[in-house]
């Protein structure tokens, strides 16, 4: 018996360390992939919500329209003001129903595309993030070339200062090959909309 303990004390000397650094590098693992799934789970649930946001009818009527913003405040952030919650910034929504006060059909894709854009800065932190807002960008792009508007009119209203270009060129580091976005062009159906 006394023989048996001191052999197993022995074996229990060599095996320990290797035991416990296995049993180490299983809990890494497991947290890695918990961390991984988690961090998929997040992705997955940004990509679903950046092909979710649509303008809407009220949009472009102009339901809700917000107060012209502070400059100062609106242009301290990277994202600016966006009081009505409608994914456009206020300083550029209120600039296209500036430029198009009565074409409710040109105001419809610029909205659109202006959301789209807008996305870059607010949406994208990762690979897949960022071929989302591509395809969504893709497909605005789609809507203003039915109604003939030129889109780098719209995109000097979004990326309008320094910060603003930075981010928008950092985000491109993320860039891939991405497809269409599923739908029609326009979010809302610009034939239906009065002039």
């Amino acid at each position: 018996m006394r023989l048996m303990k001191e052999f197993l004390r022995a074996v229990w000397r060599w095996v320990r360390w290797p035991v416990l650094v296995l049993g180490f590098l299983y809990a890494v693992l497991v947290g890695f992939r918990t961390v991984m799934l988690f961090d998929e789970d997040k992705t997955n649930a940004a990509v679903a919500e950046i092909h979710a946001q649509k303008i809407t009818l009220a949009d472009v009527m102009g339901t809700g329209l917000p107060p012209a913003p502070d400059k100062a405040e609106n242009d301290a952030t990277v994202a600016g003001i966006d009081k009505n919650n409608n994914g456009i910034r206020d300083d550029v929504e209120l600039a296209i129903f500036k430029k198009y006060p009565t074409d409710k059909k040109t105001r419809a894709a610029a909205l659109q595309y202006a959301m789209a854009e807008q996305m870059y800065l607010t949406r994208v932190y990762n690979t897949e993030t960022w071929k989302a807002v591509a395809e969504e960008t893709g497909r605005s792009f789609g809507c203003i070339l039915q109604v003939h508007i030129d889109n780098e009119e719209i995109q000097n209203l979004v990326f309008n200062t320094e910060l603003r270009k930075k981010e928008r060129t950092r985000v491109f580091e993320f860039i891939t090959s991405h497809g269409d976005a599923p739908g029609k062009p326009c979010d809302v159906d610009t034939s239906t909309l009065p002039n």
